[in-house]
């Protein structure tokens, strides 16, 4: 097992390769370095800038409820305090003590409350779950079903005391469903400024004596430097773009969406995939949508999302507007996969492909704009008239039963060690999934590296759709692909497509809206 003496290379400074340096240089750890592709130093993890890695993101969703899954409650909530110390920290910071990105005025976590609408008058069963498993830790206060007057009265009383708004923030999704449907929300939840909390963590990680390799040639990953044994490989470091090798007494591969094709032996563990986003400006102009949408008034918000079992329409989440006006909204009822040939291995293997990457993405694929359209023209019909203004494709990595790996790779010397699998919900643990990962590493069990450790999926049984492989029908290269016109809502877009009618739109609006309901 690793000690502090060690030299460690950590591949990729997202939330998982952040985190692990962060509770690596706390643990007294003195030798170790970050390295990335990404000039995060000059671009401060601005998606706009360049940065195409899941982390790199204007917010995240920060929740507690995870159904009967309370290892990940527990976790979240455990990481809580240290988010709004985060605050604290930086609200007390002179301008020019910190990173770029930042100023004295930003907040990291934002708790404006998650509000949660299954799809029917009833509440979803892993709502209820929830619910159940929050009540048990002493959690309760702080979530509220929609159709329960008493629960509903402890909110008003509360926001009697501290208004925050709650009562614009309960009705957002009124227009669900045509009204009076079911749900909660969580007043302990809400959003993190994702791309400022990275810029912060590896400011942080600097502070505590962690380097950082940063760049398109010098902190670019190229291949592991590996000494065969007779028995099992032995890691001996890293090579990067510009030919430079590092040596390092363990690597720890936590390359996000990249993670597969840099270790190849997780090809049954986890699989890349890509979750569907997209932005809508607010024009300057719109004064009452720029109030509407603030996050003092708008929470975040997810409809027909059902943990695990989401149906392919449901899973949709969103945000409020951010300070330049954006407004994110996310689908990942269906996640995509993008199959190419690994040039070393010579495998199939998804991996991603982004506005940034030598093959670029042009678009989502028009399955999930279409979805995307239908479920804000129902929830916020204002928003037609502007049109989606951007997408983009998130690239997590799946792993087989949506709970991360974080463990040695067999077959090595207890030299490369893999952090990753965020199944689209890790980032909200930043503060603190670094302690556990660092205990895997030491070999100290605690409730999280047993869950997380090296495993393999049952033969026969589903794995998070990684057994469907390439020909899932999730695959881009058999999807049609967006185009910017189809971003639009206009009636002669439809027209002119020779699908459709306004009959034909109102008629797949209402099957939809069964599909919600049954679920």
């Amino acid at each position: 097992m690793t000690s502090t003496g060690d030299k460690i290379a950590i591949v990729g400074a997202g939330v998982f390769g952040l985190s692990t340096a962060l509770h690596l240089s706390k643990r007294g750890y003195k030798d170790v370095t970050v390295y990335d592709y990404q000039p995060y130093h000059e671009n401060a993890y601005n998606p706009s800038e360049g940065c195409d890695s899941a982390s790199a993101d204007v917010n995240k969703v920060y929740r507690c409820s995870y159904g009967n899954e309370t290892e990940y409650q527990d976790l979240a909530f455990s990481g809580r305090d240290i988010w709004l110390d985060w605050n604290k920290q930086i609200a007390n910071s002179a301008p020019e003590d910190l990173p770029k990105g930042l100023t004295p005025h930003d907040q990291l976590l934002v708790s404006n409350g998650f509000l949660r609408i299954a799809g029917s008058g009833e509440l979803s069963d892993f709502d209820r779950e929830s619910l159940n498993a929050l009540e048990k830790a002493g959690l309760r206060h702080h979530q509220h079903v929609l159709l329960d007057e008493a629960d509903m009265q402890r909110l008003w009383d509360k926001d009697a005391k501290e208004p925050s708004h709650w009562k614009e923030k309960v009705h957002a999704l009124d227009k669900a469903g045509g009204g009076g449907l079911n749900g909660f929300i969580d007043t302990s939840a809400g959003f993190t400024y994702a791309d400022k909390a990275c810029a912060w963590a590896r400011h942080l990680a600097e502070k505590g004596g962690v380097k950082f390799v940063l760049g398109p040639e010098m902190g670019k990953f190229d291949e592991l430097l590996v000494e065969e044994g007779k028995d099992e490989k032995k890691i001996k470091g890293l090579r990067t773009a510009d030919g430079k090798e590092h040596p390092a007494d363990v690597v720890i591969v936590a390359g996000g969406g990249w993670t597969p094709s840099i270790v190849p032996e997780v090809e049954s563990l986890l699989e890349t995939t890509a979750g569907s986003v997209v932005t809508i400006t607010l024009p300057q102009d719109r004064q009452d949508l720029w109030d509407k949408f603030s996050p003092e008034k708008f929470p975040v918000w997810a409809y027909g999302w059902m943990g695990k079992s989401s149906p392919e329409f449901g899973g949709f989440y969103g945000f409020p507007r951010t300070p330049e006006g954006k407004i994110k909204i996310g689908y990942r009822g269906r996640k995509w996969t993008n199959f190419q040939t690994h040039p070393k291995t010579g495998k199939r293997l998804s991996i991603p492909i982004t506005k940034y990457t030598e093959e670029k993405a042009s678009n989502l694929p028009k399955k999930a704009i279409d979805n995307i359209k239908i479920v804000i023209g129902e929830l916020f019909p204002e928003l037609k008239e502007i049109g989606i203004t951007d997408t983009r494709m998130c690239w997590y990595t799946d792993s087989i039963d949506n709970s991360f790996v974080i463990d040695y790779v067999p077959g090595y010397n207890k030299g490369l060690f893999v952090a990753s699998g965020g199944s689209g919900h890790g980032f909200k643990f930043l503060p603190v999934l670094g302690k556990h990962v660092v205990n895997a590493l030491e070999g100290k069990k605690d409730q999280f590296t047993e869950m997380w450790k090296w495993r393999a999926s049952v033969p026969g049984q589903p794995a998070n759709g990684i057994e469907e492989g390439e020909k899932s029908g999730r695959n881009l290269a058999d999807l049609i692909i967006a185009e910017e016109k189809d971003w639009l809502w206009t009636k002669e877009h439809i027209l002119n497509e020779g699908k459709q009618d306004d009959g034909d739109v109102d008629k797949l609006a209402s099957e939809v809206q069964k599909v919600l309901v049954s679920a």
